[in-house]
């Protein structure tokens, strides 16, 4: 399975995009720097994608500014022209689409989804945040500075921050891949606006359904950003992943996949479970219990009472017939039923 690049037009500008598989489509927002080229030849992001298209059509894009789309920097990039670039391609596709947004795009996202509700069918928010008030102004400033004049270095050090457990070669290859994608100068007006970027105020006129993932360690993004977005939108479910990357393909992708799909087939899974004992509820509980999450991360991310959640795992295993947790998922994976 190989991607298929095209080219839109959006003001006499060009958004460069790839496709990959079939059905129903799945937008992955850009993120800081990206090139569809040079990201494909990743086995780790190809194998990332590959994955998601089995049951999606897979649309990337990159960015006016960066990687295979125009260059061009002026006039600077705006969180609202980076909506429009989003709305560009959705609209391309002729049907509303899954958005799967990481870091930097959930605030372009989170503006289109209030803006043009019924481009959007769900979001996903991958290590986002509302804004970063979290980083000093001075220290916000250096690091834009640091990087508009010592764009290798500051690529390397983005590169570790990104994948703290990388090696050498690793870093290395990141930091070429991420040189490639933008000149000293669009990384360090990206990274400007990325940062400056306050959305705390139209995240709750999201109405659309959001599942919110981030990774426990993620260094580059805290967690408790991740929980701010979740706790600001209407209708959005907070999963907590295992991990240190703020990269979506790194670290454990099952547990990723698993809560993904849960997510996207959710009514999906309960149309063909008619043989299952279980209610929907206690299937959309039980695939998290499958995720490795405790009883009270699960009733963060549903926003129920600890104890609710013990009464409901109960009643799974006395259904099920099985006297552990683990056992209940595996039977129940067996079984088909999540």
């Amino acid at each position: 399975m190989d991607q298929e690049i095209g080219h839109l037009d959006l003001g006499g500008r060009h958004i460069a995009y790839a496709t990959l598989g079939q059905g129903p489509p799945i937008v992955f927002g850009p993120r800081w720097v990206s090139h569809l080229e040079e990201e494909w030849a990743d086995p780790r992001q190809r194998a990332f994608y590959t994955e998601i298209a089995q049951t999606h059509r897979v649309v990337r894009f990159d960015r006016i500014g960066c990687g295979l789309s125009s260059r061009e920097l002026e006039p600077r990039p705006t969180v609202e022209y980076e909506s429009q670039q989003l709305e560009a391609v959705i609209e391309a596709l002729a049907e509303p689409a899954v958005v799967f947004a990481s870091s930097c795009c959930c605030a372009s996202t989170s503006m289109l989804a209030v803006r043009r509700p019924e481009l959007v069918t769900r979001l996903v928010y991958f290590g986002g945040y509302a804004a970063r008030d979290d980083i000093p102004d001075v220290t916000r400033r250096s690091l834009i500075e640091f990087v508009r004049t010592n764009w290798k270095l500051g690529a390397q050090m983005l590169a570790g921050l990104f994948d703290p457990h990388a090696s050498g070669d690793e870093i290395a290859y990141y930091t070429r891949l991420q040189r490639l994608a933008a000149s000293a100068e669009a990384a360090s007006v990206f990274l400007e606006l990325d940062l400056g970027a306050d959305v705390r105020s139209v995240l709750p006129r999201v109405e659309t359904p959001v599942l919110v993932l981030h990774r426990r360690g993620d260094r580059t993004v805290p967690i408790g950003r991740g929980r701010e977005v979740a706790a600001l939108l209407s209708n959005a479910r907070f999963v907590p992943l295992t991990g240190d990357s703020h990269l979506p393909w790194l670290d454990d992708q099952r547990e990723l996949h698993r809560a993904l799909a849960g997510f996207l087939h959710a009514e999906a899974v309960v149309d063909t479970v008619g043989d299952s004992p279980l209610t929907t509820r206690e299937i959309e509980i039980l695939r998290f219990v499958a995720t490795g999450m405790s009883n009270r991360e699960i009733a963060s991310t549903l926003i129920l009472s600890e104890h609710t959640i013990h009464r409901h795992v109960a009643n799974i295993l006395r259904k099920l017939m099985q006297s552990t947790r683990t056992a209940a998922a595996a039977h129940a994976a067996r079984q088909g039923f999540i």
